[in-house]
């Protein structure tokens, strides 16, 4: 889908003279959460999309990087503070990884279209609050307006310290305009909330393949998208607040925008046990279990699990009491969605 006039689409092979400068980047920290940058997939030739390997594809700002963040690292920088979301489902899915990394696996997962408080996340340092925004299946005239989403949140989400030890994170995928960013101003004046952190995640793609029942939008419509992209952003840096821009993240992948009637955004989720792969920034435990459960579903009633375990030197006594937990546990899944989280985190722990 071309969006820009002039300039090409579909994969092409990157200039000797960017490649060069990657060396360079990657000493640089990105100042700011809307640094351009492009998609990179390894691939044999650009003129057969087959020769590539789609599970290597990355982002990569031309002339930085976005740090990434141990988890250890991240519960150290969210101690003690409170982050509220308001949004729609992109915005629930950059909070729901935000959890699973700080925890190391995400206890709780729902569409949740209502107001919701989590209070064990980072063992219980670090709240987080959610209201969903804005609430479309209700009457116009019974809506509640942007500003008394934002009012309730704030008070239910109190006590909260004006200082950048509480976050407010705005925005979803393309309701939000630069008038949102007035009434934001205005409601962090009157409650004395001004020196709080405020991050603004910006429009994206969405709605525009035509599906059945759902809102769509025609080329015209999203290449104007580009144009209010470009104010939100204005705007917010006008007010001092940081953003993440998630219009060049994906507008490349416009595709993998999981369109419904249920659900509209770039990340899914899922059990734990079958979506996740053994990472460092799994916690010990955790991935013990994962292993003890596979291999019990590998071996299925023929092995018996012993009381006590052994994993790289440690004892971890009665795995046969985790394993029902963690059948519980759930993985967020989306590599455009984790992109632009990511970006999140480290605007927040810059």
């Amino acid at each position: 889908m071309i969006i820009y006039d002039g300039q090409p689409c579909g994969l092409q092979e990157i200039p000797k003279e960017i490649i060069s400068g990657f060396s360079e980047a990657s000493q640089r920290k990105c100042e700011t959460g809307d640094a351009k940058g492009h998609w990179l997939v390894p691939c044999l030739t650009c003129s057969d999309n087959r020769t590539c390997d789609w599970r290597a594809i990355s982002w990569q700002p031309y002339q930085c990087h976005h740090p990434l963040f141990q988890r250890h690292e991240l519960q150290q920088c969210l101690k003690d503070r409170k982050i509220i979301f308001i949004g729609d489902s992109t915005n629930r899915g950059m909070m729901y990884y935000l959890m699973e990394r700080v925890n190391g696996s995400l206890q709780e997962w729902q569409k949740t279209h209502d107001m919701k408080l989590y209070q064990n996340i980072n063992s219980g340092r670090t709240r987080i609050s959610y209201s969903y925004y804005p609430q479309f299946w209700i009457d116009m005239r019974k809506r509640p307006t942007f500003e008394e989403a934002l009012v309730h949140l704030i008070k239910r989400s109190r006590p909260l310290e004006n200082t950048n030890q509480t976050v407010l994170v705005a925005g979803g995928v393309q309701w939000l305009n630069p008038d949102h960013l007035q009434i934001i101003h205005k409601v962090l004046k009157r409650e004395n909330l001004l020196d709080i952190l405020v991050i603004i995640k910006s429009i994206g793609m969405g709605f525009h393949l035509p599906v059945h029942g759902i809102r769509s939008l025609s080329p015209v419509q999203v290449k104007q998208l580009s144009g209010e992209n470009r104010l939100i952003l204005k705007t917010a840096k006008l007010y001092g607040y940081e953003v993440v821009d998630t219009f060049s993240i994906t507008m490349g992948r416009y595709k993998e925008f999981l369109q419904g009637k249920c659900g509209c955004h770039f990340h899914e989720a899922g059990p734990l046990l079958e979506n996740t792969q053994l990472t460092d920034d799994l916690s010990l435990q955790t991935a013990l279990w994962i292993l003890v459960l596979k291999s019990k579903q590998v071996k299925e009633r023929k092995m018996k699990l012993l009381k006590n375990y052994t994993f790289f030197g440690k004892i971890f006594p009665h795995v046969y009491d985790n394993l029902s937990y963690l059948k519980s546990l759930y993985h967020v899944q989306g590599p455009v969605n984790q992109v632009y989280s990511e970006i999140l985190l480290s605007r927040m722990c810059t």
